[in-house]
């Protein structure tokens, strides 16, 4: 067994804080100890989650007000950074969307459905990385601009022994930098005859 320490940084962005499982008997006995607010002891204790996240709302019969507490940052100020993270994670992964949430439900974790996963690829993962490929893409090639005797190759693959491909990959490598700097999926045409008069 090893203990971690970890610094307190405001500074360092979601992604790069560590992150614990927490179990909900154990987050009740805290919140169950005193209102937040006027210190008074036992407060009433709801909570809710929303994905992986889960808020935390103290009703305090002495103050009459309420303290809420979310175990996440929001993103945009709606979406959970958890839950944006993990549906980077199994994307980045390539692993398989149903077996890590199955895998999360035999262990009793809190974890958002199929639809949320595949809608979080729609607004943020999607865009992010078409974006950064596109930047990444538009650097190397002005610094390849900048040198000389480049050597390029390309190759494009539309199907495996035995199979027909409808789509295939076509790939531009600069083998003097040994970088792939453009690929496109194209689709596999049959010719047409064309008779001119």
């Amino acid at each position: 067994m090893f203990n971690l320490f970890f610094s307190f940084d405001n500074d360092r962005p979601e992604y790069e804080e560590p992150k614990f499982i927490v179990f909900y008997r154990l987050l009740l006995s805290v919140f169950t100890l005193f209102c937040f607010k006027c210190k008074e002891d036992g407060p009433t204790v709801t909570m809710k989650s929303i994905g992986t996240m889960v808020i935390v709302t103290q009703h305090c019969w002495n103050c009459k007000g309420n303290f809420q507490w979310r175990s996440q940052p929001l993103v945009k100020g709606i979406y959970p950074a958890g839950n944006i993270l993990l549906s980077f994670a199994i994307l980045t992964a390539g692993a398989s969307v149903s077996k890590v949430l199955l895998v999360c439900r035999h262990m009793g974790l809190s974890v958002f459905a199929l639809r949320t996963y595949f809608r979080h690829q729609r607004k943020f993962l999607f865009p992010t990385i078409l974006y950064q490929w596109e930047s990444y893409q538009s650097n190397l090639i002005m610094k390849l601009k900048g040198m000389k005797d480049l050597v390029w190759a390309g190759d494009g693959r539309f199907d495996s022994m035995g199979h027909s491909a409808k789509y295939g990959a076509y790939t531009m490598f600069c083998t003097t930098a040994l970088k792939i700097c453009h690929f496109e999926i194209v689709q596999v045409c049959i010719s047409n005859s064309y008779s001119f008069k």
